[in-house]
């Protein structure tokens, strides 16, 4: 059964200043009074989930599986995959430690350590994101770990293709390795001492991020996931990783700030931590390639133009064990 959370707890964490989130262009939403928002119990798969396919089969999309053009797609690396479930289901996130390898050692080791386990979502806004990590609404000690540095840019090498969708005076938004980002236009690289330009993941929907203080070198254990474009975030706050499957059982957590009681964290593991036969093999459809520049050629309008970034999704295929369709512990 879940437990209770008690109402002083609730109250303590609401006088303390935990980490939060800009919403600025974000309104805290009280699902008890939305039309349409209901706050019960939903299925244990995500509605746009399927045993094999957690986004869809790729090959409905026109594009083909990569045991058919294995050249064509990036298999996550184990130690780069997130599992992380709710009652809503099972979400899996890949983290990229070339953009912020300190905030992703820390959610390897916290998520190796158990920390986040029975830890609740204490921050979820409508159309803006869900937020978890901190202790105080289960009355357990904060993490001993140090607060990390920002790392809200990182530098570029040419040699990390950016697929260029979209530009803008100073930056390019583009793709590198599935990513939304921006980035420094490549010929800039030529005149700096390192070779290498800066970039910043973006905040599309399904970025996940470190939540701080104002003191931007704050973060440390609580983070966030978006659920709507917060592009007002984009440069200030660092993001580690993004969803790649189980994006819709992230909308589906409980509003509130915090709700009551809120949805919890019931695990958050870490591929290479995994059995083999419970590991899902996830692959991400390489963004460097013609047929890459094919499958965006699909996304142009009449007039030849491409949407925002954001609008554009990177195909994306899983493949779970037999007979395993979420995880178990």
């Amino acid at each position: 059964m879940r437990k209770i959370i008690p109402l002083f707890a609730i109250i303590l964490w609401a006088c303390g200043a935990p980490s939060q989130v800009d919403n600025a262009h974000a309104q805290e939403t009280n699902p008890a009074k939305t039309p349409g928002v209901s706050t019960a119990a939903a299925p244990a798969v995500a509605a746009d989930s399927s045993p094999s396919h957690p986004l869809g089969n790729a090959q409905s999309l026109g594009v083909p599986l990569p045991g058919a053009q294995p050249v064509l797609w990036r298999k996550v690396a184990p130690q780069n995959l997130l599992y992380l479930k709710t009652r809503h289901g099972v979400t899996l996130i890949e983290m990229a430690p070339d953009f912020a390898p300190h905030h992703v050692q820390r959610l390897r080791d916290l998520a190796t350590s158990g920390y986040y386990k029975g830890l609740p979502f204490h921050r979820v806004i409508k159309d803006f994101m869900a937020q978890a990590g901190d202790t105080a609404l289960v009355r357990r000690d904060p993490p001993k770990t140090p607060p990390l540095k920002g790392e809200f840019r990182f530098r570029r090498s040419p040699a990390q293709t950016i697929t260029v969708v979209g530009e803008e005076r100073s930056a390019n938004t583009g793709f590198v390795d599935g990513f939304p980002v921006a980035s420094q236009p490549d010929a800039l690289a030529s005149m700096t001492a390192d070779g290498k330009v800066w970039a910043w993941a973006l905040h599309c929907p399904g970025a996940a991020a470190m939540a701080r203080t104002n003191d931007p070198d704050s973060a440390n254990a609580e983070f966030y996931i978006t659920t709507g474009k917060a592009d007002w975030l984009d440069g200030t706050y660092t993001v580690w990783g993004r969803v790649r499957a189980g994006q819709n059982a992230v909308r589906q957590i409980k509003l509130g700030a915090p709700a009551y009681p809120p949805d919890m964290i019931e695990d958050l593991s870490l591929g290479s931590t995994m059995p083999a036969s419970k590991q899902a093999q996830v692959w991400v459809m390489r963004t460097d390639t013609p047929a890459f520049a094919a499958w965006l050629a699909k996304h142009k309008d009449a007039n030849g133009a491409l949407p925002s970034i954001c609008d554009i999704a990177v195909p994306v295929y899983v493949q779970w064990p037999p007979s395993k369709t979420k995880m178990e512990k």
